[in-house]
């Protein structure tokens, strides 16, 4: 083998690899010289760093492609030494879409920029599990925002250094109970030294309410710890007091439990004063409700919603809160008053919304829509019970709450759903309603409502709901009968000098001839876009008014007929009901879409 040609060989190699390293290097150098006469180029690096900011938040985005921020440092050598630059960039880091190499390096990157830090932990190992920990722990000392979901055992023990920049803190557990017990926020977690932490939440988890974590918070959310975490009301009312500075407070099966009447007593003997409070998020049974909100005065309070759980057949224990939620449903804080309400229930729930601004029921179309509405509410009154209330509880819970409640001001109404306000519900209430404009009513409510306005008022008097212009009936089957009923009743009221201005049927069932003849008494009528030419002989009986009805002809093609067979009937003969008479209590309220009118 000649070995002094293989030694030029390797020397020849050697020379054209410098040569190929000399010559990419001034390709590099012409590549920046170009990229530099682009318009882009020209903007300082603070601007650039700017920009790059809004691609790197991202990382909150759960659809978003967490790498593409990362392929950004790929464009050129400007932008990658900018973003090299600027640690802040870095700092918002999502764990469960890197692995531990690329955390460990973008974390290099963060340097001490405050931390944003997010991890879903969903079937981790134990090696990557404990890598997170030593991650978070080397780091915790600035780390702004710290969030942990998923299924996880720890407390977080480990951390026991202080985090003196920690403003938020998320901790939720969805592990199931019966897997794994609730993880327990140790009293040392940060060494009890967090002084910048205004955002706790925690679902799923278990926390003493004499943490030192648990002052100057200006953001608490407890949600479902267990049974054995819920404090005692002295120890409740002592975390409250070093809150001075809450604005949001969310608590679900958090609050101190009434073990029994004697807690519920009309005057507390200690209550707890929130002065920055404007927004009250609570649910738990209806006396640990009572309990909670007969301790604490909330000045500043404009939202609040509360979802009490029965557990009386009778609804006794709801009728205890309703007192405390009507205190707190208006303040002189508030800059309206209530003007709209709605009022949905049945044999299983009673719920109430208002709002300070007219017409918020609007855009309420079902019970989802009205879910979405409840965000801006003033408030949000759900009572639920597991089984059935006996029949009427629900009114009577209705009852009770609008006679609390300051409703003077009210321009609004809607009652949806199957509870049957009767019409004594209504008279008691109408002389509070004298602002009462616009009322939208489901089939339920319609007859009962339509009975209190055809009724003639006291001698001297005023009269019902003298505002009222605008009547929404909603889903109702309009028979011949019920047409000429309410014919009356719109005649009625336009004699009495407070006429209807407009009458909307556009979701009802009528006939043409229904809407003509209600047209001649209100001038605006909103008829169904198809009104119908066929179908239930009740529809179409028009034989010259209600006088020419027998006593059973009206049973039979109003009170009772909608079409169809009769849901409710047992045998018994039409002649022993009332004409009057409540016939819907002895069926289910979802079966027939029609009530009575």
């Amino acid at each position: 083998m000649d070995t002094s040609s293989a030694e030029d060989r390797d020397r020849l190699r050697q020379a054209i690899d410098h040569e190929i390293t000399v010559l990419e290097d001034i390709l590099r150098s012409s590549k920046r010289r170009r990229n530099a006469l682009v318009p882009i180029s020209r903007l300082p690096p603070e601007i650039l760093a700017m920009i790059f900011s809004f691609l790197s938040s991202s990382a909150f985005d759960e659809d978003a492609d967490y790498l593409k921020w990362l392929h950004a440092t790929h464009v050129c050598h400007q932008w990658r030494e900018t973003a090299l630059s600027y640690p802040h960039l870095w700092s918002f880091i999502k764990f469960a879409k890197l692995q531990p190499a690329g955390i460990a390096e973008i974390l290099a990157r963060a340097k001490m920029a405050p931390l944003h830090l997010e991890a879903k932990i969903n079937h981790w190992g134990k090696a990557r599990f404990e890598a997170f920990e030593r991650q978070l722990k080397a780091h915790i000392s600035h780390t702004l925002h710290l969030s942990i979901s998923g299924e996880f055992e720890t407390g977080l023990e480990q951390l026991i250094s202080p985090a003196p920049v920690l403003e938020v803190l998320s901790l939720s557990n969805i592990s199931q109970p019966f897997e794994f017990p609730p993880p327990v926020i140790p009293d040392a977690l940060f060494d009890g030294i967090a002084p910048k932490l205004a955002n706790l939440e925690l679902s799923g988890c278990n926390i003493s309410w004499k943490s030192p974590l648990l002052k100057g918070l200006q953001t608490l959310q407890i949600l479902g710890p267990s049974e054995e975490a819920r404090p005692t009301l002295e120890d409740w009312l002592d975390a409250l007091n070093e809150m001075s500075q809450l604005k949001t407070l969310t608590l679900h099966s958090s609050t101190p439990v009434a073990f029994d009447d004697n807690m519920l007593i009309s005057e507390p003997l200690r209550t707890v004063t929130l002065p920055s409070l404007t927004r009250f998020n609570i649910s738990a049974s209806a006396k640990d409700c009572a309990l909670a909100l007969a301790h604490i005065m909330l000045p500043a309070l404009n939202c609040l919603h509360v979802a009490a759980k029965s557990h009386e057949w009778d609804g006794e224990d709801v009728r205890l809160v309703i007192p405390h939620i009507a205190r707190n449903a208006y303040g002189p804080q508030d800059t309206a008053p209530l003007q709209t309400i709605v009022l949905s229930g049945g044999r299983t729930h009673a719920e109430i919304f208002a709002w300070s601004v007219p017409d918020a029921d609007d855009k309420v179309l079902d019970s989802i829509t009205l879910l979405r509405m409840a965000v801006s509410a003033r408030l949000v009154f759900s009572a639920t019970t597991n089984g059935s209330w006996r029949d009427g509880t629900d009114t009577e819970i209705f009852d009770g709450m609008v006679a609390h409640l300051p409703i003077n001001n009210i321009s609004s109404l809607l009652a949806q759903n199957h509870t049957p306000f009767g019409k004594e519900f209504w008279l008691r209430h109408s002389p509070r309603l004298a602002m009462l404009k616009r009322v939208r009513l489901v089939h339920t409510s319609v007859k009962p409502f339509r009975q209190m306005l055809a009724e003639d008022a006291p001698p001297g008097g005023p009269l019902r709901l003298p505002s009222l212009t605008n009547l929404i009936l909603d889903n109702v089957l309009l028979t011949a009968l019920r047409t000429y009923r309410l014919r009356d009743m719109l005649t009625k009221r336009k004699e009495q000098g407070a006429p209807l201005e407009t009458l909307d049927l556009h979701t009802c069932i009528a006939s043409e001839r229904a809407v003509q003849l209600l047209a001649e008494v209100v001038g605006d009528v909103k008829g169904p876009a198809e009104t119908q030419e066929s179908g239930d002989p009740a529809l179409f009986d028009w034989r010259g008014g209600v006088t020419f009805f027998s006593e059973e002809e009206e049973r039979t093609y109003d009170d009772e007929y909608d079409g169809g067979p009769l849901p409710w009937y047992d045998g018994r003969d039409f002649e022993e009901e009332e004409e009057d008479g409540d016939v819907w209590d002895d069926y289910d309220d979802d079966s027939d879409p029609y009530d009575e009118l």
